[in-house]
């Protein structure tokens, strides 16, 4: 009997190990080595992904995870999702510096020229908000060069302006999945979903941004909003507060947002009978109430 306990438990712990997908359980390994790491410079962090990967498929023989990595763009996709995936598990901190690299990276220009013509053309289209003619010359930079950025960016806004959200999704997703830090599409995707009212979807965006861009205010923003249509007015104050702070800081007019919508969330939880929370959290967070 003791033998069969055994190996029943063997059994389920192989089950598991391999209810994670092949980029869950390499971050978990990149995840151990980053935290030993006194500083993770650009080239540690790249060693600690890209042995975590070869060793968790080195270590689990899964011939499902080899014809994932066949190619180039697999092995891509999957350190890309890696990367994500260690961002969420908060396994290290992006510095300014980091992020600012990553940015010039995806955001510089094509090397195929034609793409950049084509761009150009769409941005002018763009700013005439002459929509239709901008997202034709964002598709053709596209085909030919499927993994620049900005037209991505620029294609899904495209989308997004004439209310097409699904398309801006799809485009935004694109975009992510090959700049996963890109601040412009997680607050526009964000931005999307609550458009079509999936506010908890546009949450897992927004939240993302906040952790990679604290000091950008439209995380922050987007939440408390989002919140506040789910009635968690508790989360909505904390968030939208965070914002506001921001946005006098910058000496932004979108403070003028921020009290209004302070001042809707006092209302509705003076309505249900909860001014007690509300004090409670405007007491933690260091809301001044007049």
């Amino acid at each position: 009997m003791k033998q069969v306990f055994i190996i029943t438990v063997l059994i389920l712990l192989t089950t598991n190990v391999f209810s994670q997908s092949l980029e869950e359980r390499a971050a978990t390994r990149a995840c151990n080595c980053l935290q030993k790491l006194k500083s993770i410079p650009d080239e540690k962090y790249t060693r600690c992904i890209s042995t975590a990967l070869t060793e968790t498929i080195g270590d689990d023989h899964n011939t499902n995870d080899l014809k994932t990595i066949g190619t180039v763009t697999g092995i891509k996709g999957v350190i890309r999702k890696i990367d994500s995936i260690v961002l969420d598990r908060r396994c290290v901190v992006y510095t300014k510096e980091k992020l600012d690299n990553l940015k010039k990276e995806y955001y510089a220009n094509s090397p195929n020229a034609e793409v950049n013509n084509s761009f150009i053309i769409g941005n002018d289209f763009l700013r005439k908000e002459k929509y239709d003619m901008a997202i034709k010359s964002y598709l053709k930079a596209f085909k030919a060069d499927t993994m620049c950025v900005p037209v991505i960016d620029n294609l899904a806004l495209c989308y997004r302006k004439k209310g097409d959200n699904d398309n801006a999704i799809k485009y935004y997703t694109k975009s992510l999945s090959i700049y996963a830090e890109g601040d412009y599409a997680l607050q526009n995707i964000g931005v999307a979903y609550t458009e079509i009212s999936e506010y908890s979807k546009s949450n897992q965006y927004y939240k993302k941004l906040t952790l990679l861009y604290p000091s950008n205010a439209e995380g922050y923003f987007g939440l408390g909003k989002n919140y506040l249509l789910l009635s968690d007015y508790e989360n909505a104050l904390e968030n939208i507060f965070t914002a506001h702070k921001i946005y006098l800081n910058e000496k932004s007019d979108y403070s003028k947002d921020t009290e209004k919508l302070m001042s809707i969330i006092y209302q509705s939880m003076k309505k249900i009978n909860k001014l007690e929370e509300f004090n409670k959290v405007a007491n933690r967070i260091g809301l001044k109430i007049k």
